[in-house]
């Protein structure tokens, strides 16, 4: 069966103790009862709506193939996990780390149920595709994922994008993102308490409701500062950034609104791949190519782990050959890898 056309179960929207809630329901409207509690957990764990709504939508899909499959929740075992697998892995298919997510997703949900997760059995551990947890997650299936380098922005493209920006609000929410590395949801969510009052600091709320603290970068300050004096809306709302003109002046700025900000100065610009991200991107290459060290890095970006800042790492290839000269050099110091460092056979 299309998955595209599966109507058996949809999500919808709604509202609970004013905290958007994204809700299971089946084709007659009524809601999924195990997995509405379950999604419910996801507000308790203090989620952002986003990966909420995302979540949400992974459970959906596990119940369009449970369905097809025949299968309850609180039925599955290890070899159901396999075939879940072949499943997401049909025409369209998901991406490996989409797939991964879901899988995840899964084994919480029936432990939720049912106290105990779904384990792979040593059976089908000989499988190619598949890759295994250590020893304290034996069991835990996941498929392979493609290694990808971020590609960041060069210099000419940030600037070429940033000339663009008209407003002060603008050039501040993109500064945030290229000269502190933060997330476009971060900047959404800052708040004016966030801010030093001295310019010298600003608290980040991160994934996870984790906190950390960067230094204010003057230009970041003084556009800030500059946003406020001159364009920021006279208002209760303690968000920084604000709807400037039209119905909703004075309102936070959403997330829709910020895309539609990226998408029409990507136009006007030139620079197709400009978006938040990757300015978040070029800030890691940026810290990387001042030699910041690996750690310090993840803690910038508000990474659980160095792993993920690793992603951020990309060595040109001007770069590659310096080093590696400087390191001929050394061994050459030491009496290796002259012209001619091997003797002549005669």
């Amino acid at each position: 069966m299309d998955r595209a056309t599966h109507n058996a179960f949809a999500v919808r929207l709604g509202q609970r103790h004013a905290q958007p809630v994204w809700e299971l329901r089946q084709a007659d409207g009524q809601p999924v009862a195990e997995a509405e509690r379950f999604l419910h957990t996801l507000i308790l764990r203090g989620l952002s709506p986003r990966t909420r709504r995302t979540y949400a939508y992974d459970l959906l899909a596990a119940y369009r193939w449970m369905d097809e499959a025949q299968r309850q929740p609180r039925q599955l075992v290890g070899e159901d996990l396999v075939a879940f697998i072949d499943y997401l892995q049909q025409p369209p298919p998901v991406s490996p780390s989409t797939i991964n997510r879901r899988l995840r997703l899964l084994q919480r949900f029936v432990q939720f149920l049912t106290g105990t997760a779904p384990v792979v059995e040593a059976w089908c551990q000989h499988n190619h595709a598949l890759h295994f947890h250590s020893r304290s997650r034996r069991g835990s299936v996941r498929i392979k994922e493609p290694y990808r380098v971020v590609q960041p922005l060069k210099d000419a493209q940030v600037m070429e994008f940033y000339r663009d920006l008209k407003t002060w609000r603008d050039r501040a929410m993109v500064l945030l993102m290229w000269a502190e590395g933060m997330r476009a949801a971060e900047v959404l969510n800052l708040t004016i308490n966030d801010i030093d009052p001295s310019g010298q600091s600003l608290r980040i709320l991160g994934k996870g409701r984790k906190q950390r603290v960067m230094p204010l970068a003057d230009a970041v300050a003084s556009t800030l500062r500059l946003y406020a004096q001159v364009e920021r809306p006279a208002t209760d709302s303690l968000s920084v950034f604000i709807v400037l003109k039209g119905p909703r002046r004075g309102a936070p700025l959403s997330m829709d609104g910020l895309r539609r900000i990226f998408r029409y100065h990507r136009g006007k610009s030139g620079v197709t791949q400009a978006n938040p991200h990757r300015f978040r991107h070029s800030f890691g290459a940026n810290m990387t190519r001042c030699r910041v060290p690996l750690l310090v890095l993840a803690r910038m970006m508000g990474h659980s782990s160095p792993q993920t800042t690793m992603r951020y790492v990309e060595i040109e290839d001007v770069e590659l050959r310096a080093h590696y000269r400087q390191a001929l050099d050394v061994l050459k110091t030491q009496g290796l890898l002259h012209e001619h460092p091997f003797p002549a056979d005669h």
